[in-house]
């Protein structure tokens, strides 16, 4: 007989789901911290530009009238926007990440057949890295700067926050902000910029500095919408899953290059082939799903969802692969065997316990034994009919280790 272990993974308090979560002070400290981040921009940004020189400050073949430039506003990226940031399960290495992006209004001009900005990619990084370093020292945080296109700032040993500093045409923005007076909005007096001015920037004119290879066309609204919207498609399941595919990441390889995002798209491609035959009800079936899907994911090319001709998967060694197809299929066979292979709720814990850690519950009354009567998970055979002495006898044979654990642990989780 199946194990439904739904609850072990989304009851509250004690499910899985909310063992990720990050406390209300983490959460209090990185927002805390990039708000301080911000206003130290905003208010420094100006002199700190002028005080360069036009030598420094912009391209040299750019037109003088147009070296003009804004300072920036700002926009959250990354998991703390899709909603899927995790508490770490190895700390250290691994840190909670606040991304946060600045976009900041700029002249552009011609320049190779294509559109760039008129200030220097490497005057962009010095600016906002000359701003920064008295913050970092006043807070006692660590200025990180040899990541390739961001700026960190190290909060403590726990967490951190990743700056991309991006430009877009000033005359984009202006018309923006006439926009937004139209609305009775004062955008310009606003560090962030609101939604409905994100969405208006021009999609093609974004550009990412980076290090090495000075401004790269990168506009951060294509991931972001790609995921948000699978999940209005698919439902809140894709974004849970997730969740639970990036703890099972963060519990087997405490560093490693397999990207979080890598794991959404497998997540997002399960669904869209097969979102039908998934149960909505039951989000330990839908991560069974996945798995199964997971390893021939992770063996072939992963195209980037948003960026035609670039891979989610670049820079992998035939060994990390291996590694990574390896345990995904480990993963697969164990959440079938807690799932669908047992009906020793002990046992279907120990399985999912081994894949994903000590933040699994071991309250055994969170594990089901489950008829099957009404199982939508695709490729599950169903069990013979049960009677209701049979169940009575099951639940019966593990009553003693169901005490046992609940004296040891059952307080823990309410």
């Amino acid at each position: 007989m199946p194990v439904n272990a739904h609850k072990a993974f989304v009851s509250r308090p004690s499910g899985y789901k909310f063992a990720l979560n990050l406390s209300e002070k983490q959460e209090q400290t990185l927002r805390s911290a990039r708000d301080d981040i911000r206003s130290e921009i905003s208010s420094q940004f100006g002199s700190f530009a002028k005080s360069l020189g036009d030598q420094v400050l912009f391209e040299d073949r750019a037109p003088i009238l147009a070296r003009s430039f804004q300072t920036p506003k700002f926009r959250m990226q990354g998991s703390f926007s899709y909603h899927t940031c995790n508490q770490p399960a190895h700390v250290p290495p691994q840190e909670i990440d606040l991304d946060d992006g600045l976009f900041m209004p700029v002249s552009y001009f011609q320049k190779g057949g294509d559109r760039s900005p008129v200030i220097q990619s490497a005057a962009y990084f010095f600016i906002i890295e000359r701003i920064l370093a008295p913050l970092c020292d006043t807070k006692g945080w660590q200025l990180i700067t040899d990541k390739p296109s961001c700026i960190r700032v190290k909060i403590d040993d726990t967490m951190h926050t990743d700056l991309a500093l991006y430009s877009v045409p000033d005359a984009d923005f202006q018309r923006i902000l006439k926009d937004a007076q139209n609305r009775g909005v004062d955008l310009a007096t606003e560090l962030m910029m609101e939604d409905t001015a994100y969405r208006m920037l021009s999609h093609d004119e974004i550009m990412l500095a980076h290090r090495d290879e000075g401004w790269k066309k990168s506009d951060p609204r294509k991931l972001e919408d790609w995921f948000i919207d699978a999940v209005k498609e698919y439902g809140e399941q894709v974004r849970t899953v997730s969740r639970f595919l990036k703890g099972w990441k963060d519990f087997q390889w405490p560093e490693g290059r397999l990207a979080s995002i890598a794991l959404m798209a497998a997540v997002v491609s399960v669904f869209e082939k097969a979102s039908a035959a998934i149960a909505g009800d039951r989000d330990d079936l839908a991560l069974l799903r996945v798995a199964e899907d997971l390893p021939d994911f992770l063996a072939n090319d992963i195209p980037n969802p948003v960026v035609e001709g670039e891979r989610l998967d670049q820079g992998w060694s035939a060994e990390e692969r291996s590694d990574f197809v390896t345990k995904a299929r480990l993963l697969a066979e164990r959440l079938a065997d807690a799932l669908t292979q047992t009906s020793d709720r002990a046992m279907a814990y120990e399985a999912l316990q081994e894949q994903f850690g000590g933040r699994i519950p071991d309250d055994l009354t969170l594990y089901v034994p489950d008829a099957g009567l009404e199982t939508k998970a695709s490729e599950l055979a169903a069990p013979a009919a049960l009677t209701m002495g049979m169940l009575d006898r099951i639940d019966a044979e593990h009553s003693n280790d169901l005490a046992a654990v609940n004296k040891q642990g059952g307080g823990r989780y309410g």
